[in-house]
């Protein structure tokens, strides 16, 4: 039994934008770092940076979405 175009299309559809976001989270991860390094202050290791941590909480969330991603592409 083979898979209709329409069927085919959207699964590759879906790996494509799995890369995209994959490429998105990579982004953030290089800013969080660039961040980090420019606030990071030895005096003050408790300093809480809501920007920092905001971007830490989207990378998490594209980690989850590049993972359903996936799994929506491998259905059968």
């Amino acid at each position: 039994m083979s898979e209709s175009p329409n069927r085919t299309s959207a699964l590759a559809e879906l790996a494509a934008l799995a890369e995209n976001v994959e490429r998105c989270r990579e982004r953030i991860v290089a800013l969080a770092e660039s961040l980090r390094l420019a606030t990071y202050d030895a005096k003050k290791p408790e300093t809480d940076d809501g920007l920092l941590m905001a971007i830490y909480e989207a990378e998490r969330g594209l980690i989850s979405a590049v993972r359903l991603l996936h799994r929506a592409a491998r259905t059968r």
